[in-house]
């Protein structure tokens, strides 16, 4: 196995370790080498100044290149374990039509479900101009149809889900390392997470068993990685280090931060400590005084360590282990154990020493030295990020391998939009038709052409270093678009006679009662109202007759009201209608109001009554007489509105002789001479009468 150059770039200092993984003892360091930036490049394990970290790197490479007398050209290295985020996020697709989910629209989902969680990211960091790598997902779970399936290639329906959870790194600090690299002539081929490496190194995995917190105290952050149950599953960060106690002692000493930072390395050797301020005048301290002014950071320090450890495991570890630089701050052990309420034998410092499967070069030592072992050991693992470039469309692309890396995951650390990866159908056109639903598709888009080093490729074609990718995106289906004409049935106009107008008779449509050119195009949501021309019923609708539309005619009867409903009349070629029937060429309509003539009313005249001698008689009517305006109307004639008509049955008045048949005398001849009176008064058989006289007839 080839050697592998393991390089850590800290906030304060660069190591970088050439180790060789030995199959019968373990891993063997054949050279090593350090150095510290001349002045504060780096912050919280972020590059902020290139040149300065690079000048740092390139010393380290040199000095490595001349003790294995090779040149070194990759390099494997680490991110600060602060940057590694985790996002799930959900992906759906639709079609108005069942259709069969293949491999290619499963991965495009799965793109798609990749970019919203990237999306969410943005949005859950407040920044959503932050540019951020995937290196690498996961399918969690998938839907057809809301019912969860295991795969969804072959599965047939109308709405498809994915579930993924993503893995991002800022591309902030992935471009700054390649960034310092590239200057120094390497090649970034494996990067891990300062935690994930740290951990690989000081927690064996016969011990990872144990509930355990790994503490890696570097000069900006400190990185905690917890284990339970034979892994580690939990990983946090402290935004504070050994560059807050190397401030603090500047601060009350005025010094620079290079003299500070001597002045805290000197206080686990020294009980005097010399040196100069800023202004050059010379301080001699002793160590307890510099311990009084650094305690209570220690204490904060040590306070946000505590307090993190128990947001992430909910309970106190069995045992706290320190590694990094800044693990040898004066009195953290003790504060720590003191803060968590532990023995103070159960937190200590992981040094190289201990490592049983490491050996090699013996300068290798303390805690600061566990990162970069760990950092080569993932990388001879291979349980690094595997980090390559591939071309997308000329574009150089970063792709980190966490999984099998395929052309799609490429295109989307491109920034290519999932959804370009396959052209979307046209929209649908959806319409009533006689309050029948109708559909036309558009059509459906084609996908995107792809190319792999010249060849025709696929979306999940796998991908190795230095491949080219040429991709056009696939262009959207046309939306459905048609027009009446297209639709209409075929026939053509009959010339007919509508009233005695000679016109022409052909099929109709309405949107809203309002009509429609045949040439006019069709919109989505139209509720389309189509009139043949065909028969009857269709010709009176398209006429807006109304069948069962009565109309209202009021005559008066002897002054009294009388309202009559009319019944439209409809003739065809001079015949009455009174149900459809089917229209042909030349046929002859007419619609009217069928009229009512004045004997249709059957209109008698009521008898007069008299009373003869106490007792009503009801004298009938000699013929029947009907007036309008005076004069006689024959009973043909017919109606209109607002007649008035009277209705007679007698010529002349009746006289007292002609009620005479019906007055009632005694059986018995009665002597004696007959008087006759009306109203009271005296009469003779000639005296005419008039409704309601009374009129008495007896003997003397």
């Amino acid at each position: 196995m080839e050697p592998i150059f393991a390089l850590d770039i800290g906030t304060r200092m660069v190591m970088g370790l050439v180790m060789i993984k030995n199959k019968d003892q373990g891993y063997e360091i054949l050279a090593s080498a350090h150095t510290e930036h001349r002045q504060r490049a780096m912050y919280d394990g972020q590059v902020h100044d290139v040149d300065e970290v690079a000048r740092a790197v390139v010393k380290v490479k040199e000095n490595l290149e001349k003790k294995i007398e090779r040149p070194l050209k990759q390099v494997a290295v680490a991110a600060a374990g602060r940057a590694l985020r985790t996002e799930v996020a959900v992906a759906e697709h639709k079609e108005l039509l069942p259709v069969r989910w293949e491999r290619e629209n499963v991965l495009a989902l799965e793109m798609e479900a990749v970019h919203q969680a990237l999306r969410q990211l943005q949005l859950s960091s407040g920044d959503e101009s932050q540019s951020y790598l995937c290196v690498g997902y996961n399918p969690i779970a998938s839907w057809n149809e809301d019912e969860e399936i295991a795969n969804l290639v072959g599965q047939r329906g109308k709405v498809a889900k994915v579930s993924v959870i993503a893995t991002f790194l800022p591309r902030t600090v992935v471009d700054g390392l390649v960034a310092v690299l590239g200057r120094v002539g390497l090649e970034m081929t494996s990067l891990t997470l300062e935690p994930i490496a740290a951990g690989q190194a000081a927690i064996p995995a016969n011990m990872r068993r144990l509930n355990l917190a790994l503490v890696d105290v570097g000069a900006g952050t400190a990185d905690i990685a917890l284990t339970k149950n034979g892994s580690f599953f939990a990983y946090g960060m402290v935004p504070m280090a050994g560059d807050e106690i190397t401030e603090t002692i500047c601060a009350h000493y005025l010094l620079d931060f290079k003299i500070g930072e001597k002045v805290k390395r000197d206080l686990n050797s020294k009980e005097l400590l010399n040196f100069k301020d800023f202004l050059g005048a010379k301080v001699v301290v002793k160590k307890e005084e510099v311990l009084k002014i650094i305690q209570p950071v220690v204490g904060k320090l040590a306070e946000s360590i505590s307090r993190e450890i128990l947001n992430l495991n909910h309970d106190v570890p069995q045992a706290i282990i320190l590694i990094g630089g800044g693990s040898l701050t004066p009195m953290l052990i003790e504060t720590l154990a003191e803060t968590l309420e532990i023995p103070k034998n159960r937190v200590g410092l992981q040094i190289r020493e201990r490592l049983g499967e490491v050996f090699g070069e013996k300068s290798v030592k303390g805690p600061e030295s566990i990162t970069p072992i760990g950092i080569g050991i993932a990388a001879l693992e291979g349980k690094g990020l595997q980090y390559y470039t591939v071309l997308v469309n000329n574009t150089p692309v970063p792709i980190f391998e966490l999984q099998l890396t395929t052309v799609a995951e490429a295109l989307l650390a491109a920034g290519i939009q999932p959804r370009s990866f396959f052209g979307k159908p046209g929209a649908a056109l959806t319409f009533e038709w006689n309050n029948e639903m109708r559909i036309i598709k558009g059509t459906m888009g084609s996908p995107a052409q792809l190319q792999v080093n010249g060849k025709p490729g696929k979306l999940d074609q796998a991908l190795k270093a230095g491949d080219e990718i040429a991709f056009i995106p696939g262009e959207s289906g046309t939306d459905a678009h048609v027009c009446f004409t297209d639709i209409l049935p075929p026939q053509e106009g009959k010339w007919i006679s509508w009233n005695g107008q000679r016109e022409k008779f052909i099929s109709q449509v309405f949107v809203n009662d309002r009509l429609m050119d045949e040439k006019d195009s069709i919109l989505d949501g139209y509720k389309i109202r189509y009139v043949p021309n065909d028969d009857l019923y269709n010709l009176l609708k398209q006429k807006n007759y109304d069948l069962h539309k009565k109309k209202k005619l009021e005559v008066r009867i002897n002054g009294d009201p009388l309202v009559l409903n009319l019944t439209p009349q409809i003739l065809v070629n001079e015949l009455e209608v009174t149900s459809t029937c089917i229209i042909h060429e030349g046929d002859s309509i007419q619609v009217g109001i069928k009229q009512i003539t004045v004997g249709e009313l059957k209109l008698s005249p009521k008898s007069m009554i008299f009373y003869v001698n106490g007792i009503e008689i009801e004298y009938p009517p000699q013929e029947t007489i009907i007036l309008f305006e005076g004069k006689p109307i024959a009973l043909d004639e017919p109606l209109t509105d607002g007649m008035d008509l009277r209705v007679e049955g007698f010529k002349l008045m009746p006289t007292l002789s002609d009620l005479l048949p019906y007055v009632k005398f005694p059986e018995e001849r009665i002597a004696g001479s007959l008087r006759l009176s009306v109203n009271g008064q005296p009469a003779e058989f000639t005296t005419v009468l008039h409704p309601g006289d009374r009129l008495t007839a007896t003997f003397n």
